[in-house]
């Protein structure tokens, strides 16, 4: 009879830990919400944050998400993300209403943000009701201390996470105005970039 060895039983395969939810993300921008992002990602998120294409303008994002969903392989267990994501600006796309239509119909996740992102890190701060113009509000960013240039402030990330749901609840009632007035969906201020977020906070 063999001795037992007094060393663990090694984990069969349905006993190893299960690959971490996947979040594809494609973005505007270049620098400041990937390091945004990422802010989160070093703070264990309970997904795994895929980080694709950067630097496109919204219609050629929701093009190149369309592309990596028709490439998934078609079993569940063998697929490179679980949810995929285009992040960006409205600026003056001329394209943004079509690309929003694209990709609801295709089942990509967006996180909007108008005039642009930097909205969404003043809301960490404070509120911002009256329409304002991108530089305007690049700058207030700066001034609030939680960007510098087109990163993350070192000194605000601890800031950035613990003011979140304050600026989620910010973020929520600009909807809730628009709605309440009568103006287009997405108009300035707006943004739900906190969607994402809340999805890298909590997972599916």
């Amino acid at each position: 009879m063999r001795k037992p060895s007094g060393r663990s039983p090694r984990r069969s395969h349905a006993q190893k830990r299960a690959p971490r939810y996947v979040l594809r993300v494609l973005m505007e921008g270049e620098r400041t919400e990937p390091d945004y992002l990422f802010v989160w990602v070093r703070r264990n998120a309970p997904v795994r944050l895929n980080l694709a294409d950067t630097g496109m303008t919204p219609d050629a994002l929701v093009r190149r998400a369309r592309e990596y969903l028709r490439s998934q392989p078609r079993k569940r267990d063998r697929q490179d993300f679980d949810e995929i994501w285009c992040v960006f600006d409205t600026d003056e796309h001329e394209n943004l209403p079509q690309a929003l239509e694209e990709a609801r119909q295709s089942g990509i996740r967006v996180a909007v943000s108008n005039p642009c992102f930097e909205l969404w890190l003043v809301l960490h701060a404070q509120n911002q009701t009256a329409p304002i113009h991108r530089h305007a509000v690049q700058r207030l960013s700066e001034e609030l201390g939680l960007s510098d240039g087109k990163i993350i402030a070192d000194t605000a990330r601890n800031r950035l996470v613990d003011a979140f749901d304050d600026a989620k609840q910010r973020g929520r009632t600009l909807d809730e105005r628009h709605v309440g007035n009568g103006s287009p969906p997405r108009e300035n201020p707006s943004t739900d970039v906190w969607r994402l977020v809340d999805r890298l906070r909590n997972g599916p």
